[in-house]
């Protein structure tokens, strides 16, 4: 029969210059958006297959490939062939008549490429089926999965039993697999759809679209796996997402416009026969080659320094508990194969370092590929990028880029978004490639060195689109957790359900506390244990070992990731240091700024200095304001200041710095800080009393380390949810019956155990955990059905309930999405830019003398996003107006912000404009129709 081909069309002969039958059809296009001409579906699967089998041989460890192959049946050879070939086959479902016709629905297409599309829609050979729609990522995806599972049984794929279950079938396993490749899996067939896929989806076409994707699936098989063995088993939970997560980014490089205009084939090649895709494969190959090394894919591997110069490079101090941690932890016998190490040590910048020299020693036991450092807020990503940065050259060896993973940090200026490890550095011109690309969407949880905020990592486990991207970036690294606490059901299994699906993937992990134990710290090991079960193949939900005894306080538990045996080491504490409490019952008063105030007030007698911490940033504005006002007032000695989140980013850098130096020791000069709860529990202030409203017995643990003296306030005010109610209530019984005095750290373990092990808290996570339910807080704003809607959210199966049915993991009820969530669990802030108008140009400060910087095409890099940020305001993501940053900026409002080119940023997207207008003495703006004003006490919210 006669196929065209790039050159044109065939010869009546029906043969190829090769002499071979014209069996693929190369005007089925595959890709064209910013190409000079079509690319067809055919170039694009085999690119897609090389950049797979680069990053199976190049990323993924002996480890993992053994497992895999195990799984299969196949020897590792074979194993890596045959994954590469359903890489190649991902998007099968473009050879159908809903997908074609989408590009001659496109006038710009049309424009472009004239009668292209037409000619072939008007082939005779292509009539049945001449509708549908493809919205780019919907029917195509759904097609490859329906149609695959019938054409490689034709193959030779085992069938599977006659009348047993449709996930018990190796292709349709293979066929739901890649029709996840946007990051959605389609529900599993039914028995009917499975044999007859094009009469229940329409979509796909029949008759020559069947023909065509008969070919092209048997014309790549022998290309790649050079038609060797099939597969005999199925992927577990675990791989299949690992899979995919290198599927997705696979298709994300081999769909780059110079990815494909370097692979393309010389004009006048013929691209139809075995000849010519074998060489279109060798080119593609060393394509992929290139482009993997680029993009900073590749592995760190853990290097071996000597005891003495780790511990000198950490700079712990003299005699410190993490130095002796350290020493210890050097000393021990070598693991081989992964673990998870549960520590518990005085929080800090020390206590990270700590986590990072464990790391080093597990990554070594598994052959990691990097470390990903999760930190409790934005806050410390800063401090946290200095720890990992000055460690990296001596930890690790090879080349790779270190990332900060928050939003705030990507599609910015290289030196925020990166850190350059100079033992580890790619070549110039390598650097700002993989810069480049790892700064978009969430590349950067690829990179092999990362540093950002736990709510970056949690989405992992959330039905959220992509989720298999960040599983396979987390899977063969080690994960640093630093500040685990006992947490509310909702973030405590996440957590646990995190640890589950990494150690299935054989991942080792250090979990760093100083507030954790008893059943909450069980719960992680169980966790553990059985993810390591899984990744024997012990299916079960059958508990772990149990601790064999409690966490050490200083020390560590260490859960084998083999037997699942738990093993203990210790340290001898650091003297107990003796804090006073007392309990002061207050009644609210409006304005919020009373109980803190008159706290402050009743021990001004009292010349030493005082930290308050209060609940929000409104508080803390308003008790400022009234502190300030009462020492004028009266002319009490003694300097306030404030220190919060809603200030510029500079200024609050500035803060930190100023608040830091002022008080790193108590000082007995009657000054005040008042701040917020990040600020207060981890900055290293030293206070002769802390003043505080009721908070979790871990946040009031850290905020009563930074004094001599706690003053608690307790208001009958019921705020929160029952559990939340019922953990203040038992926090104070606890305090209360413990007596006035406190020994840090002596008395953590039995406080927290007396809290967080009683049975209506364990009923809670019991609970939670056989429902697989996550349930959300409530957000301050919105509708009371949106609410309730975001309230039944669940989470994704553990890998042992994961049962040949891999739709669950991305099932999410109807109208969530990933930006809804996000915003929902609060793992994505909105930032307001407070402008300044003359004319239509913004200007970032009164006078007019900065305008706001320029943000041009996505395609272009903009440095300027950097400076743009360090004017930026965090604020609740509840407050984003409706319409998002339409809404602020509109068409035509300003020269120098351009809706369509913020549009495309991945943090511009959240970033407001708020433009500010003189009224009186004070400056105020429209954030939607909430009014904001900037004042000296920071962003105030007026209605």
């Amino acid at each position: 029969m006669e196929i065209s081909t790039v050159a044109g069309p065939g010869d009546e002969s029906g043969l190829c210059r090769h002499g071979n039958p014209r069996l693929l059809d190369t005007r089925l296009w595959g890709k064209e958006r910013g190409l000079k001409h079509p690319y067809p579906v055919v170039c694009h699967l085999v690119d897609t297959g090389a950049y797979f089998a680069e990053l199976w041989g190049s990323v993924v460890g002996p480890r993992m490939r053994a497992h895999a192959a195990l799984a299969l049946g196949l020897s590792e050879t074979d194993a890596a062939r045959e994954l590469a070939f359903w890489a190649a086959l991902h998007d099968l479902g473009k050879i159908s008549p809903s997908y074609q016709h989408s590009i001659s629905n496109d006038m710009g297409a049309r424009k472009k490429y004239p009668g292209r599309f037409e000619q072939l829609l008007a082939d005779g050979r292509y009539r049945h089926g001449t509708g549908g729609t493809d919205n780019g990522a919907g029917p195509h995806s759904q097609i490859t999965h329906w149609t695959l599972p019938g054409i490689l049984e034709q193959l030779g794929y085992p069938p599977g039993a006659p009348h047993g279950p449709v996930g018990d079938r190796v292709g349709h396993a293979i066929g739901q697999l890649l029709g996840g490749h946007h990051g959605v899996f389609h529900p599993r067939m039914e028995r009917p759809q499975l044999k007859h896929p094009a009469t229940f989806l329409p979509q796909a076409g029949k008759g020559e679209w069947q023909e065509q994707r008969f070919h092209h699936v048997r014309m790549l098989r022998t290309l790649i796996t050079n038609d060797g063995p099939v597969p005999t088993g199925t992927l577990p939970a675990e791989l299949s997402v690992v899979v995919l997560g290198m599927v997705m980014v696979a298709d994300w490089t081999a769909s780059e416009k110079q990815s494909i205009e370097t692979v393309e084939h010389p004009e006048g090649e013929e691209c139809c026969c075995r000849v010519a895709l074998a060489q279109h494969w060798k080119r593609a190959r060393e394509v992929a080659r290139h482009g993997v090394g680029q993009r900073a894919l590749g592995r760190c591997g853990f290097a071996a320094p000597p005891a003495e110069e780790l511990l000198r490079a950490a700079g712990f101090p003299d005699g410190s508990v993490h130095g002796r941690l350290a020493q210890r932890l050097l000393t021990a016998v070598e693991p081989d194969h992964a673990g998870m190490l549960l520590m518990s040590a005085p929080a800090g910048s020390a206590r990270r370092r700590l986590g990072l020299v464990a790391a080093s020693k597990l990554g070594r036991a598994t052959e990691a590929r990097g470390i990903a450092l999760a930190l409790p807020g934005e806050l410390y990503l800063d401090e946290g990028s200095e720890d990992l940065a000055s460690l990296a050259g001596m930890l690790l060896e090879g080349s790779g880029a270190l990332a900060r993973l928050h939003p705030m940090s990507l599609d910015g200026d290289p030196e925020t978004a990166f850190e350059e490890i100079p033992e580890l550095s790619l070549d110039p011109h390598d650097q700002a490639t993989a810069q480049q690309w790892l700064s978009q969407r969430r590349r950067g949880l690829l990179a092999p060195l990362g540093v950002g905020v736990l709510d970056q990592f949690l989405p992992a486990v959330l039905p959220v689109p992509d989720n298999a991207v960040r599983l396979f970036a987390l899977s063969e690294k080690v994960l640093v957790v630093d500040d685990v606490r006992p947490q509310e059901p909702r973030l405590h299994q996440l957590l646990c359900l995190l640890v589950e699906w990494l150690a299935a993937l054989g991942a080792s992990m250090v979990l760093l506390t100083d507030t954790l134990a008893g059943a909450s710290a069980d719960r992680l090991v169980q966790a553990y244990q059985r993810g390591a079960r899984a990744a024997r193949g012990m299916r079960g939900r059958k508990e772990g070992t149990s601790p064999s005894g409690k966490l050490p306080q200083p020390g560590w538990l260490y859960v084998d990731g083999l037997d699942g045996s738990v093993t203990q080491s210790a340290v001898d504490p650091p003297v107990d240091s003796v804090r006073r409490v007392s309990l002061l019952e207050v009644r609210p008063r409006p304005g919020g700024a009373g109980p803190y105030v008159d706290a402050v007030m009743d021990r001004a007698e009292d010349s030493g200095s005082t930290l308050v911490c209060c609940d929000s940033v409104e508080e803390a504005q308003q008790t400022f304001t009234a502190l300030a006002h009462h020492r004028r007032r009266h002319a009490i000695p003694g300097t306030v200041r404030l220190l919060h989140q809603r200030f510029p980013r500079y200024r609050v850098r500035e803060l930190v710095a100023e608040c830091t130096a002022a008080h790193k020791n108590p000082a007995q000069d009657g000054s005040v800080l008042v701040t917020t709860p990040p600020f207060a529990e981890h900055l290293p202030f030293l206070f002769d009393q802390v003043v505080t409203l009721l908070a979790p017995l871990p946040s009031l643990l850290a905020r009563v380390s930074r004094g001599r003296n706690l003053m608690l306030l307790e208001s009958e005010e019921r705020v929160g949810s029952p559990m939340d109610q019922a953990l203040r209530q038992r926090t104070v019984q606890a305090l209360r019956s413990h007596g006035p005095q406190l020994r840090l750290p002596g008395d953590t373990e039995q406080l927290i155990r007396q809290v967080y092990d009683s049975d209506s808290y364990l009923a809670a996570l019991d609970d939670a955990s056989a429902v697989q339910q996550r349930r959300l807080v409530a957000a301050a704003e919105g509708h009371e059905a949106g609410l309730l809607h975001d309230a039944r959210i669940t989470g994704i199966p553990s890998p042992v309930n994961v049962h040949d049915d891999l739709y669950e993991l991305t099932r999410a009820e109807r109208g969530l999405t990933e930006k809804r969530l996000a915003a929902t669990m609060g793992f994505e802030q909105a930032y307001v830019l407070f402008v300044y108008l003359r004319g239509r140009t913004a200007f970032l400060d009164p006078a007019g003398k900065e305008e706001v910087p320029f943000v041009g095409p996505k395609r272009e890099r903009s440095p300027v996003i950097a400076a743009l940020a360090r004017h930026t305001i965090a604020v609740p993501p509840q407050w984003a107006p409706e319409g998002g940053i339409s809404t602020q900026i509109g068409r035509g409002r300003f020269d120098n912000i351009k809706y369509k080119y913020w549009v495309e940023r991945t943090w511009l997207n959240r970033v407001y404009p708020v433009v500010l207008s003189k009224t009186g003495d004070s400056c105020t703006g429209l954030l939607g129709s909430m009014r904001l004003e900037l004042t000296e006490t920071g962003l105030v919210r007026l209605s």
